[in-house]
């Protein structure tokens, strides 16, 4: 095989790799990249300018090579940059390595270039999943995220006004924000009357925030049947809300008899 072929066919083992990890918020060393793709580890700084310069530079797509790091110092070769670092003073580098970090982290379109490219996606376990859940929790802590956006409010606001909408037929009231005793709150909560009560997540963000949601639904529905039942049997139904919920994260609800409902975009012009 010819070097030039070698490196296009490491090239599209490697990307799939490099989104799971930037889907989970995670750096992956060149030894361990290299590992997953059954390569050796010299030849990934021709495969890493290759996803770089053809991939992600003609979609102006950040570069998702930036994830790979060395094993030592946690920061990408100095040729991680087109025109390369030598420029650079290392404080520059660490800033502009952590501003290009947190650009392929936040960026939503990798799912979608894999699908473009024809690439199987990597399957991510339950573990992969808790892990892109924890990382965006952190990232929120981080930046200090507060509020919860128009798109949001809109979806909550519905629900509570629909409960149709999510299959509840028999709704004797409800509640928005509703404040639990130990000061959680949950986005919807509906009275069902004898037939305990619904508490609902609504999300309108990322994956890391939908994974979030789903521990948020476990949470809030064991919160209600302490409230109500006091430590006797109650029935509580936990829903996640959102306006897209991936298959692999409904499957995560699933386990925990978490129901899901994908709102429709029309709801926004309501």
């Amino acid at each position: 095989m010819r070097c030039e072929e070698y490196t296009i066919r490491n090239a599209c083992l490697a990307l799939p790799h490099l989104v799971d990890y930037a889907k989970m918020r995670k750096t992956v060393t060149y030894g361990e990249l290299a590992h997953k793709i059954g390569s050796d580890v010299r030849p990934m700084r021709w495969v890493l300018a290759h996803i770089r310069d053809e991939i992600c530079v003609p979609r102006d797509l950040p570069f998702i090579t930036a994830i790979v790091v060395n094993k030592a110092t946690q920061m990408p070769g100095g040729g991680w940059l087109p025109e390369g670092t030598e420029h650079l003073t290392p404080e520059e580098n660490k800033r502009k390595y952590e501003e290009v970090r947190d650009e392929v982290y936040a960026c939503e379109a990798w799912d979608g270039l894999v699908e473009e490219l024809g690439l199987s996606p990597i399957e991510p376990a339950a573990d992969d999943l808790d892990q892109e859940g924890l990382a965006h929790t952190v990232h929120l802590e981080r930046s200090a995220q507060v509020g919860e956006g128009e798109p949001h409010r809109i979806l909550k606001e519905y629900v509570a006004q629909n409960p149709t909408a999510i299959g509840l037929k028999r709704v004797e009231g409800a509640d928005q924000e509703y404040l639990f005793v130990c000061g959680d709150r949950c986005d919807v909560v509906f009275d069902l009357g004898e037939n305990g009560h619904a508490v609902v997540v609504i999300k309108n963000r990322e994956r890391g925030d939908l994974i979030r949601g789903v521990y948020q639904a476990v949470k809030y529905r064991a919160l209600m049947q302490a409230e109500k039942g006091h430590g006797e049997p109650y029935s509580v139904i936990a829903y996640l809300v959102a306006y897209d919920i991936p298959d692999d994260i409904a499957a995560l609800a699933k386990r925990f008899d978490i129901r899901c409902y994908v709102a429709p975009r029309s709801v926004m012009k309501a």
